[in-house]
């Protein structure tokens, strides 16, 4: 362990040390839930539902705290409270769902009343200008909650709170099209355009979520648990891997994939991004269960094929086999990476190979080795256990990680 002062490590047992509580000044907090009613030094006195922030972090473990309705600091220890988002200057927000009262009375707000955090004091009150208002309105935090306002352009997903509409229903992925006003107040309606339907969904904001927005030249692919996409597979599949080429205005995507002859048409709600890292030299592949025949057509190599990239350029790839003795062409999209090899690698040979492609030799489905060489183009070294002389020549292809 590294200790402040210390120019060398000290040794600890861990059952002599605690960590640290993560807490910082400025936390915002409240009484963990799952304290029951077990008393929680002055939590009793201010309220399992109120919000505190935290005044300073002592190193026994105990934290000063303060709120906005009492006088004075009080203290509690660490792992009686946890952290809660604190709320921050432009903010909208509205009274929380059954509130009666707001702790310092109405004072000329309605229950339905929205507004703008303006300013934040250090014991966590709040000033908040609310439409209507002509003054500026001081209140608790713990009656409020986060008003979710959403721009124009913005994506946005339907809850599961939210009733089915036309071919719409929870999970509907949209775009913000405008904003309902009503006088110099918000409505909180909103109109959001969904592919496949001509008219805009109005509702409240309360039955929105944000949605991660896609962009043009994303890779994407059709979720595993969607049967048949609104509209229809073009001749793709799952395994499909396509690029979004362009997305109208209501979210529909136009999807690019070298197999297909045409565009394709996807709901975004449909549809995952796929993180996928470019392809280098060095790297082990083998072409993609999705290609029934490669550009340049499939040679002496197969789908069980593993080979080594040897060169690149632009969208080709120039991959060496073991048992090639020329470089094989192929498009860079038609290939996936797999995991390479490596020296002291435990591996046994496939199940369900018939015949090993230099010969099985001495050895049988049983045999168990270890990888003791690897050459640039694939080809593997193995050590087979109970066995002298010379390393047993392998490909790839031919060879399983043991798991056991």
């Amino acid at each position: 362990m590294r200790v402040t002062g210390r120019q060398s490590l000290w040794k600890v047992s861990p059952g002599d040390a605690e960590r640290l509580p993560g807490f910082e000044v400025g936390d915002w907090v409240r009484s963990k839930p799952s304290l029951g009613t077990r008393p929680s030094y002055d939590w009793n006195s201010v309220g399992r539902e109120s919000l505190a922030v935290v005044h300073s972090v002592q190193d026994s473990g105990y934290l000063e705290l303060a709120c906005c309705f009492r006088k004075g600091k009080w203290i509690t220890h660490y792992t009686d409270v946890e952290k809660v988002p604190s709320f921050k200057v432009g903010q909208y927000v509205r009274f929380r769902t059954g509130l009666v009262e707001p702790r310092w009375g109405w004072r000329g707000a309605r229950p339905e009343s929205q507004g703008v955090i303006t300013s934040i004091h250090a014991d966590g009150e709040v000033r908040i200008a609310f439409f209507g208002l002509p003054e500026l309105w001081r209140g608790d935090p713990s009656d409020l909650e986060i008003e979710q306002i959403f721009e124009v352009g913005e994506w946005v997903r339907l809850t599961e709170n939210a009733n089915n509409w036309k071919s719409i229903g929870p999970g509907s992925v949209g775009v913000v099209q405008g904003i309902g006003y009503e006088g110099d107040e918000l409505d909180r309606s909103i109109f959001v355009g969904f592919c496949g339907e001509q008219e805009k969904w109005v509702g409240p904001t309360s039955h929105l979520e944000r949605f991660d927005k896609l962009f043009v030249g994303q890779k994407v692919r059709v979720k595993q648990y969607v049967k048949q996409p609104r509209f229809g597979w073009s001749g793709h599949s799952h395994a499909s891997l396509g690029t979004i080429q362009a997305i109208d205005a209501d979210g529909k995507l136009r999807i690019y994939t070298p197999a297909g002859s045409r565009t394709w048409m996807l709901d975004p709600s449909e549809v995952e991004v796929v993180e996928e890292k470019e392809l280098c030299i060095g790297d082990w592949v083998r072409v993609k269960a999705s290609v029934s025949t490669p550009t340049h057509h499939w040679g002496e190599v197969s789908h069980s094929s593993i080979g080594v990239v040897h060169r690149m350029e632009d969208e080709d790839l120039w991959v060496a086999f073991c048992f090639m003795e020329r470089l094989w062409l192929c498009k860079g999209w038609e290939m996936e990476r797999v995991r390479p090899f490596k020296v002291g690698d435990k591996v046994r040979i496939r199940d369900g190979l018939v015949n090993p492609r230099w010969g099985w030799g001495m050895e049988t489905h049983a045999s168990k080795g270890e990888v003791v060489g690897v050459d640039a183009n694939g080809k593997l070294r193995i050590k087979f256990r109970w066995r002298e002389g010379r390393p047993w020549i392998g490909d790839p292809a031919d060879l399983a990680l043991d798991e056991d």
